[in-house]
């Protein structure tokens, strides 16, 4: 049987970095939790609060919203690195159960969704006149039959694309947005501990394109001066670039 210890000591420490990064705006928040588990050789693990209890964040003191973040796991095929499979931050009502908002990566959508999407939950009527026509041109079939829909078409039900697999929004970015634009109650390092966390997480993806597309990178090492030899065997692994023209 394979040996997923790394991955999953990756995960927890994945936990731990969750909980600081939460902690910033909400110091008393429940404890994010790694649980994984290995089925017929196949390691997944989610990263959630215990039974996935919202946070509460507060304006000036006053309870006004909840914030769900989770995370769904796998192992890297090419590597001992976990990589996100799901991921779901939701901004919900202090007192309902409609989010607000959503904001979800999906690794392998099951249909031609974004794989990272933004899903507001708001009403206006333009949007519903919009969409209360057959939309032909999609694929899919809740889309293309919309005019005959038991149901009044919801802002929700659009998609809004939001990067891609590696230049999505953060929960860094989703947590800074909710201190700027709603002025939620933060500690007095949030902003300097979120820009470190962001910071981290776009070098690492830096470093995963640059290991995808590396003629682009030494183009650019030598446009700088930097003296570049390619190996041997430079040919890369197709799958490796699939995040390019992913939608």
């Amino acid at each position: 049987m394979e040996d997923f210890s790394a991955q999953e000591r990756q995960t927890h420490d994945f936990a731990a970095q969750t909980t600081a990064t939460v902690r910033t705006v909400c110091p008393n928040a429940p404890g994010f939790v790694a649980d994984a588990a290995t089925h017929k050789n196949v390691w997944k693990a989610t990263v959630a609060t215990p039974g996935d209890k919202p946070v509460v964040l507060t304006v000036g003191g006053r309870r006004l919203l909840k914030l769900k973040v989770s995370y769904e796991c796998t192992a890297s095929a090419r590597h001992s690195f976990m990589l996100v499979e799901k991921s779901a931050f939701i901004l919900l009502p202090a007192k309902g159960s409609e989010p607000l908002v959503r904001l979800e990566y999906l690794r392998h959508p099951h249909s031609d969704v974004p794989c990272c999407h933004l899903q507001v939950h708001a009403h206006r009527d333009d949007w519903t006149f919009a969409m209360t026509r057959d939309g032909v041109g999609s694929a899919r079939r809740e889309v293309a039959r919309r005019a005959s829909a038991e149901r009044a078409p919801q802002l929700s039900d659009i998609h809004f694309p939001s990067g891609g697999p590696r230049l999505r929004p953060t929960l860094e970015d989703f947590l800074e947005m909710l201190v700027h634009d709603l002025g939620v109650d933060h500690t007095e390092d949030a902003l300097e501990v979120l820009e470190k966390q962001r910071a981290a997480w776009r070098s690492d993806q830096v470093r995963a394109m640059t290991a995808s597309l590396p003629d682009v990178a030494a183009d650019v090492l030598r446009d700088a001066g930097y003296t570049v030899t390619a190996p041997d065997d430079g040919s890369i692994d197709p799958d490796r670039q699939a995040w390019l023209t992913r939608y």
